[in-house]
């Protein structure tokens, strides 16, 4: 039996990597008890617009947090700071790898489909999951961000694909529902929803 899709898009951090409890990344639970520099501040710093300008190519994470490091007084931590978020936040969902392994199996093409910065964009290659995926699409590289429409149209053109074709498993009910207008199949995956998501591509 041919499978449903050509190819899954797979959401990052949420999905195939297990970092993200009840809406808080969880390198933000401990930052502050380890680093001893305030998360409050970072936080309040960096998610008033500019991390999402670093998102989509406009800004540059390490300038970002070295700006706030020197706020603090703490310039020389700056890339202590970035090496300790993407550490901490390494948290692959092995059953969730799994089911990539059985797609590939199957014939699937996987690829990645983030929100992230180049950087981390980069670090997700290097932790290793790239190696799983055709390659990663994210929204520092591309200048565009879910749920935009042309996030999706620009992947479509990349990989020669088209609608139905495509599922993402995405993690934020707004890109899924940008995905299914864009004309996708798409998945809400939520903790533990492993077995649907296996009915849901076919496997």
């Amino acid at each position: 039996m041919p499978a449903r899709h050509k190819l899954i898009a797979w959401d990052f951090d949420g999905v195939l990597n297990a970092n993200v409890e009840d809406g808080i990344f969880r390198w933000m639970t401990t930052f502050e008890a380890d680093l001893g520099l305030p998360i409050q501040s970072l936080a309040s710093y960096l998610f008033s617009g500019r991390f999402q300008k670093a998102m989509v190519g406009e800004a540059d994470l390490h300038e970002l947090v070295g700006d706030w490091a020197e706020t603090e007084g703490v310039r020389h931590r700056a890339g202590e700071v970035v090496d300790y978020w993407f550490d901490k936040d390494h948290v692959p969902d092995h059953a969730t790898l799994d089911i990539v392994r059985r797609a590939r199996a199957a014939g699937i093409t996987n690829v990645i489909a983030t929100n992230n910065e180049v950087y981390r964009a980069d670090w997700i290659e290097e932790a290793g999951f790239g190696e799983q995926m055709h390659t990663v699409f994210a929204a520092g590289r591309m200048k565009l961000a879910k749920p935009d429409l042309a996030y999706f149209a620009h992947i479509e053109d990349v990989m020669d694909v088209r609608g139905k074709d495509v599922i993402l498993v995405d993690d934020m009910e707004e890109n899924v529902a940008a995905a299914r207008a864009h004309g996708w199949d798409a998945f809400h995956f939520t903790p533990g929803c492993h077995d649907a998501l296996v009915k849901a591509i076919g496997l």
